[in-house]
């Protein structure tokens, strides 16, 4: 599938209840909200360790994405760097950056937002999770359900899995200040992803929330597919270590960087590798 472009969907995508909470995924073009529900069942590997990283950011990304850590309103998480290769940890909420040698299409240069580890309808435990720095050049409203305020967010693709469904990820899964000032509000949706600050689905409330001013629609995010490890799968890429000792690592990111609607391709990659080098020098 060439990048910018997609095809139009007209299957109807289930509704799927993870380890995470519920995880609302919706038809790109599909005229339809019929949504159902699967059981996963829960798995959680962790592990933990460091080592050092290259070195590429452009001054402009950087600077931004520094001030959206620092200023992001209610993001209690902290950029925390939990292990590379196979004693980094992965669990739901954690962000896995890619090494320098990986030349996979997909995970080249990605950043890998975890959102559900279970068991999929095959009966494998799966790892999976989004990319979240590889944006197409459609929005919402061009390709999904969504109206209103919601139908000028990006859509973003989230990787090559997924059976062309679209899901949404925000900040508004807990009780927050309103942007009107009419109070607190919270949106309709499932728990919080790990301790990552992010949340999915809920997105009927969120349209009407966003259409009526008391929600910030750059605190909403939406994702085409996504990216999906057996364990085995995983295990191996995790294990891949280059003559330099870099391999894949493990962070916990503010929801703002998550949830960034400017990031372009590659972005949140270079940033969060300059600070695991930091972190680890």
């Amino acid at each position: 599938m060439m990048d910018g472009y997609l095809p139009l969907i007209t299957r109807i995508v289930l509704m799927i209840h993870f380890s995470t909470g519920i995880i609302q995924a919706f038809t790109l073009n599909s005229g339809s909200h019929h949504q159902q529900r699967q059981q996963w069942s829960s798995i959680h590997s962790a592990t933990g360790a460091g080592g050092s990283m290259s070195n590429a950011s452009t001054a402009s990304t950087a600077l931004k994405m520094i001030h959206s850590e620092s200023s992001a309103k209610g993001d209690e998480t902290p950029l925390r760097f939990l292990g590379k290769g196979d004693r980094a940890v992965v669990r739901p909420g954690v962000v896995l950056v890619a090494p320098s040698h990986e030349y996979s299409h997909w995970l080249m240069k990605a950043a890998v937002f975890i959102h559900a580890i279970g068991v999929d309808e095959y009966g494998d435990h799966v790892t999976r999770g989004v990319i979240i720095d590889h944006p197409t050049a459609f929005t919402m409203g061009e390709m999904g359900n969504v109206y209103g305020t919601l139908a000028h967010n990006l859509l973003f693709r989230g990787g090559d899995a997924g059976n062309d469904s679209a899901i949404v990820l925000h900040s508004y899964g807990k009780e927050c200040a309103a942007e009107d000032g009419s109070g607190n509000t919270q949106i309709n949706c499932g728990d919080m992803i790990g301790t990552s600050g992010v949340f999915e689905g809920g997105l009927s409330h969120a349209m009407e929330l966003a259409d009526d001013g008391i929600v910030d629609p750059e605190r909403f995010k939406f994702f085409f597919n996504y990216v999906q490890f057996t364990d085995t799968e995983l295990e191996i890429m995790l294990k891949e270590t280059d003559s330099d000792g870099d391999a894949w690592a493990s962070l916990e990111v503010p929801s703002k960087i998550i949830l960034d609607n400017d990031l372009t391709r590659g972005d949140a990659w270079s940033y969060l590798r300059n600070k695991m080098k930091q972190m680890t020098s």
